[in-house]
């Protein structure tokens, strides 16, 4: 969303809209007398051109709901003596190279005195690096993580070839389990026995966060074999499950019966921005498990002409997404006919 007046501030806080990979909250510049707040001011903002682009709030509390997952709490005004636009400005284009273009400051005036600066910062080119530090950043979720040396690559070449990431989520499902039981019908009438269970999945799809449209894409997800159900596993000993997706289709082109009939398999092009065919993989694990004790997943990605990708990620990095369903156990119904 775009934040262009008190308005959007109130509802940030009111709606408790949390970070992500485009949008962050800052209560201050946090200045000190040495250079530390300029290099995590610089740190801050070339990581979002280094990703996705996105806007810095500064000037609003935050508070943590869970790990990495930040909303925010309250205003906290930037005085104006501490900071004004044309020095944030030249701020950013002297301790960030190459200097990021398009970026856009905004100010929303608190009273008299303090304000919040919005900072629009647009996806880039090129990768970008904090001069003070001499590294280079990228935002992955809410968090901003120093980056691999393919990641720079990646970045760099945003202008010539497809960059395929991998997103992914463990969604956890609460179900309500409903047990008729008819077994006291004659005394007491129909009883129910409710229990709960929590069921995951991980379900993970590819993103084209180049500027180059994707027509050839496939890529193998490498799943730890002890936390995969026995449907899902490879039939070797190995430690982990390899699973392999594309992005090709099958159009239905007619129906024989009952039955449908499938043209030949053709590539969907992903385009720059957008995702691909998503997959569930069930997970035969224990609820209240520790994700910080699994090995990480690992991945490997080709795209068209570009480089091949491999990389992993930590399970406690992967956002948890609540679901809840309910399902209903009833002897006396009748089984549905096939």
């Amino acid at each position: 969303m775009k934040i262009k007046n008190i308005e959007d501030i109130k509802f940030l806080i009111e709606n408790s809209v949390e970070e992500s990979t485009e949008l962050e909250y800052k209560c201050s510049f946090a200045k000190k007398s040495n250079n530390e707040w300029k290099k995590e001011l610089a740190k801050d903002v070339s990581a979002m051109a280094n990703s996705n682009g996105g806007t810095i709030v500064y000037g609003l509390k935050e508070k943590e709901i869970s790990r990495g997952h930040s909303v925010p709490e309250g205003v906290s005004p930037i005085p104006t003596s501490e900071m004004t636009k044309d020095q944030l400005s030249q701020l950013l284009s002297s301790n960030i190279q190459p200097v990021i273009d398009g970026i856009e400051i905004s100010y929303i005036p608190y009273d008299k005195e303090s304000g919040f600066y919005i900072v629009s910062i647009p996806q880039s080119n090129t990768a970008h690096q904090n001069k003070l530090s001499h590294m280079y950043h990228k935002r992955r979720n809410a968090v901003v993580d120093a980056m691999e040396d393919y990641e720079i690559r990646d970045v760099m070449n945003r202008s010539k070839t497809p960059i395929i990431d991998l997103d992914f989520e463990i969604v956890k499902t609460t179900v309500k389990v409903i047990t008729k039981d008819y077994s006291f019908l004659l005394k007491s009438g129909q009883l129910e026995n409710v229990s709960t269970r929590a069921d995951y999945s991980l379900k993970f799809r590819p993103i084209n966060n180049g500027q180059i449209l994707a027509k050839y894409v496939n890529y193998f997800v490498y799943l730890p074999s002890c936390i995969m159900k026995d449907e899902e596993k490879n039939d070797s000993d190995s430690k982990y499950s390899e699973i392999f997706e594309d992005n090709t289709v099958q159009d239905v082109v007619g129906i024989d019966g009952f039955r449908k009939r499938y043209g030949p398999a053709r590539y969907d092009p992903i385009l720059p921005g957008m995702c691909g065919r998503s997959r569930t993989i069930g997970l035969g694990i224990e609820e209240n498990i520790d994700f910080g004790e699994l090995p990480s997943i690992r991945f490997e990605i080709h795209a068209d002409n570009a480089p091949t990708r491999k990389g992993a990620i930590q399970w406690k990095k992967i956002r948890v997404i609540n679901k809840y369903d309910e399902e209903i156990h009833d002897p006396m119904s009748l089984p549905l006919p096939y």
